[in-house]
C-alpha cells in the first residue's frame, strides 16, 4: 500500500487556508511567535494545586470529562496516584470501553484500587438478577417474554447506569476517580435517572438502590463531585468541552476546573515551527482562561507518554511547571 507522511505544521489546520498549509507546507504571511502576539498568558495551576484543594474534603468523586483523545485517562490516573501517595484511600475506575487505565497506571500504588465498568458483564448480571427475582414465579411463556424484554438496548443502559451510580456512591468513604466515557455516552449516563426510574416502575422489578436515588444529588454537590474538563489547546477539543460545560450546567452540575493538556506554553523552544505552534495555542488558552473556566490547570507537552506511578506523579507535580517555565 502507498504510504504518505504529513509533517507537523506550524498552525492548526482550520479552514481552506489551513488545508492548503497541510498539503503544501506554505504559510501565507509571517508566522507570529508566542512573545509577539500581544497576549501574556496568566499564571495557571498544576494538577497538584487542584489535588491540594480536592483533598481537603477527605472524600468524594473526581471525574475527568472531554473529547476522546485529549488525555482524560492520563489525567485521572495522575490525580489518583497523587491522592494515594498523600495517604488517601482511592479507587480509580472507568466507564469508557476504549480506556486503558491499567496500562497507564502500569503498577501498584498503596491505597489505590482499580476497576472498569464492563457493559456486557453488568448487563448479564442485571438480567440474571431480574430473571431470578421475577422469572421464578412465571410460566414458560412469561419467562420467554421477560427474556425478550431484557434483550432491549434499554437494559444495557440501565445496567451500566446502576454500575456508574455504585461507583459514585463509593465516594462517601474514599476518593473515587472516574475516567469517564466520551461526551455523548457520559451525558447519557448523567441524564438517565428519570428514564431509569420510569423503566423500573414499568417493569416493577425492583426498588431503586440508594446509590441511584442519590446520584444526581451527589453529582450536583460541589463539595462531593469535582468535574475536570480536559482539553487540548486546539479548536475542536476546546469547543466540545465548552458545549459539554453548558450541558452540565443545564443539569445543574458545575465543573470544578479545566485542564489544558499537551501545551507548548512556556516551552522556551528555539525551533521556529514550535514557536509558531505555541503562538497558535494562545487564542484557545485565552478562550479557556478568560471565558470558560473558573480554575485552569495546564500540563506541558511531554517528551514521552507518562506511564507508571512515578511518571504520573511527576506529571501532576507543580515542580514540572517550574522546571519548564
Amino acid at each position: 500500500m502507498p504510504s504518505f507522511v504529513v509533517p507537523l505544521r506550524p498552525i492548526n489546520i482550520l479552514g481552506i487556508n489551513g488545508l492548503r498549509v497541510l498539503l503544501s507546507g506554505d504559510v501565507q504571511g509571517k508566522c507570529v511567535k508566542a512573545d509577539q502576539d500581544g497576549w501574556t498568558p496568566p499564571e495557571m495551576e498544576s494538577l497538584e494545586d487542584l489535588v491540594a484543594s480536592i483533598e481537603q474534603q477527605g472524600n468524594g468523586v473526581i471525574m475527568t470529562m472531554g473529547k476522546g483523545g485529549v488525555g482524560k485517562t492520563t489525567v485521572a490516573a495522575a490525580i489518583a496516584v497523587m491522592l494515594a501517595r498523600r495517604g488517601h484511600s482511592v479507587h480509580l475506575s472507568t466507564t469508557d470501553p476504549a480506556a486503558h487505565v491499567a496500562q497507564t497506571l502500569h503498577g501498584k500504588v498503596e491505597g489505590l484500587t482499580l476497576s472498569k465498568i464492563d457493559p456486557a458483564a453488568e448487563t448479564a448480571a442485571y438480567q440474571g438478577e431480574v430473571m431470578q427475582a421475577q422469572g421464578a414465579a412465571m410460566d414458560e411463556a412469561g419467562r420467554a417474554l421477560l427474556e425478550e424484554d431484557l434483550r432491549s438496548p434499554c437494559t444495557e443502559e440501565i445496567a451500566v447506569f446502576r454500575a456508574f451510580a455504585r461507583e459514585v456512591g463509593q465516594g462517601t468513604n474514599r476518593f473515587v476517580v472516574l475516567d469517564t466515557a466520551p461526551t455523548g455516552h457520559t451525558l447519557l449516563l448523567l441524564d438517565a435517572s428519570e428514564a431509569y426510574q420510569r423503566e423500573l416502575e414499568r417493569q416493577a422489578r425492583s426498588t431503586q438502590p440508594e446509590e441511584v436515588l442519590r446520584l444526581l444529588e451527589r453529582l450536583r454537590d460541589p463539595d462531593f463531585t469535582r468535574i475536570l474538563l480536559v482539553t487540548l489547546p486546539e479548536a475542536t477539543p476546546v469547543h466540545e468541552a465548552a458545549a459539554l460545560q453548558e450541558d452540565l450546567r443545564r443539569a445543574r452540575i458545575e465543573p470544578f476546573a479545566w485542564v489544558i493538556n499537551q501545551s507548548l506554553l512556556n516551552s522556551g523552544s528555539c525551533d521556529p515551527l514550535l514557536q509558531c505552534r505555541e503562538a497558535s495555542e494562545h487564542r484557545y488558552l485565552r478562550e479557556v482562561v478568560e471565558k470558560q473556566a473558573k480554575r485552569t490547570a495546564w500540563l506541558p507537552w511531554q517528551p514521552e507518554e507518562p506511564i507508571g506511578p512515578e511518571a504520573l506523579a511527576h506529571l501532576a507535580s507543580s515542580n514540572l511547571q517550574l522546571a519548564l517555565a
